[in-house]
């Protein structure tokens, strides 16, 4: 959810950059926020599976230390 977020706000900051540099064209800000909000989450999103796949093959610490107790 943060990710759709962050990538929801960069490609809004995207747009307004491109409304300043384009004289205020509305095709460059929709399609350089289309873009960029799309790479964003792209990104965003890999990154979240890569984690969740590195958490689901480590041991979670709290394991480590029950076995340790015991």
């Amino acid at each position: 959810m943060v990710g759709v977020i962050t990538a929801v706000l960069a490609g809004a900051t995207a747009g307004l950059v491109a409304v300043a540099a384009s004289s205020h064209s509305l095709a460059t800000a929709l399609s350089s926020s289309v873009v960029v909000a799309l790479a964003a989450m792209t990104v965003l999103m890999r990154f979240q599976v890569r984690a969740y796949r590195r958490a689901g093959t480590r041991r979670l610490l709290a394991d480590l230390d029950s076995r340790d107790a015991q």
